[in-house]
């Protein structure tokens, strides 16, 4: 089970559902209350991490199939999430666990420092080999962190390795193992956190504020009336 807690003002956020961390409305309910928690706390940084193996295999398939408007739906609701972790008052760290792929890779992009475990895992923007798009919010938030040619993988859907994901723009760093992973985490959230925040803020709203606007438009017109 997902769960959150906090030790040394970092709050850490798990996701676990015992299969692969498919994203839901629920679930995505769930991530939310979990950084109102963090607010609360007044925590100096945020450790999301999944479970062994995976960190977001994507959508939730049983949701998104469940009515015609659901996809429309949930995508509103993970470009919420998105802009959230994207602009949130405190530094966050991504610690991905495995596989992260569609909407499992826009959440990793989002994060402020992104640190992976090494395996035969697959990261990226799979939704052209399945026949669906991407959101051109989505399509803006990777544009800030992939370089070319890598992000015309959008096009493809290809993935990558965690080796090519670091080259990709998918990941900062990579370790070995969980245990190193959960290290390098708790290091990176640490020294993000010794930034004195109000600086740490300001320069990036300089850096993103020009990405941020454009998720922000595309999320105002996925929510206008047809």
């Amino acid at each position: 089970m997902s769960h959150y807690h906090c030790e040394h003002e970092t709050a850490h956020i798990s996701l676990d559902d015992g299969k692969v961390n498919a994203l839901g409305s629920a679930w995505i309910a769930a991530i939310n209350d979990y950084l109102d928690q963090a607010v609360v706390d007044q925590v100096s940084a945020v450790i999301i991490s999944g479970r062994n193996g995976v960190f977001c295999a994507g959508f939730d398939l049983k949701e998104l199939q469940s009515e015609p408007s659901a996809p429309d739906k949930l995508r509103r609701q993970l470009i919420d999430l998105v802009l959230r972790i994207f602009t949130f008052e405190s530094p966050i760290v991504m610690a991905c666990t495995g596989h992260a792929l569609a909407a499992g890779a826009a959440l990793l992009l989002a994060g402020d420092r992104r640190i992976g475990v090494d395996g035969p895992f697959k990261l990226g923007f799979n939704e052209a080999r399945l026949g669906v798009s991407i959101s051109a919010a989505t399509v803006e938030l990777a544009r800030y962190r992939m370089p070319m040619p890598w992000f015309e993988s959008l096009i493809s859907g290809d993935t990558f390795s965690p080796q090519d994901a670091r080259t990709a723009g998918f990941l900062d760093h990579i370790v070995d193992d969980d245990a190193e992973l959960t290290r390098e985490a708790l290091a990176a959230a640490e020294a993000l956190a010794q930034v004195p925040r109000r600086t740490f803020l300001e320069m990036r709203r300089l850096a993103r504020g020009v990405t941020v606007d454009v998720i922000r438009q595309e999320r105002n017109r996925l929510s206008a009336p047809p």
